[in-house]
């Protein structure tokens, strides 16, 4: 019986001490973007909470500013639960060791600096 009450005693410590334990900065937390001086204001933000912006303003006509949800899929960040109905970049693969953002759809390619 007290080996019982021992081993629930340290498994409850045990839990209760990795429940609260601080979740690693991501390394792609971060702003991604053109230069300040590229009139097409391409800029991607990705937070810690899993929420994104992303504005691409390249195409008057069809100015890009949404935000929603990111995920981590096949070592690529996912752009979800956003609204806009056109097609847009939102797969990014994030390299130089969280410097770069990545992304391509269809002939066209961004390379975003993080800011």
């Amino acid at each position: 019986m007290k080996k019982l009450i021992q081993t629930t005693g340290i498994a409850a410590l045990l839990l209760s001490i990795f429940s609260f334990t601080n979740e690693a900065e991501l390394p792609f937390v971060g702003i991604y973007g053109v230069s300040e001086s590229d009139p097409a204001q391409i800029e991607l933000t990705l937070n810690a909470d899993h929420t994104f912006t992303y504005q691409d303003f390249s195409n008057p006509v069809k100015k890009i500013d949404v935000h929603g949800n990111w995920e981590v899929r096949n070592n690529r960040i996912v752009l979800k639960d956003y609204l806009y109905e056109f097609p847009f970049h939102s797969k990014w693969k994030i390299t130089k060791n969280g410097m770069m953002a990545k992304s391509r759809k269809g002939l066209t390619y961004y390379s975003l600096g993080k800011k």
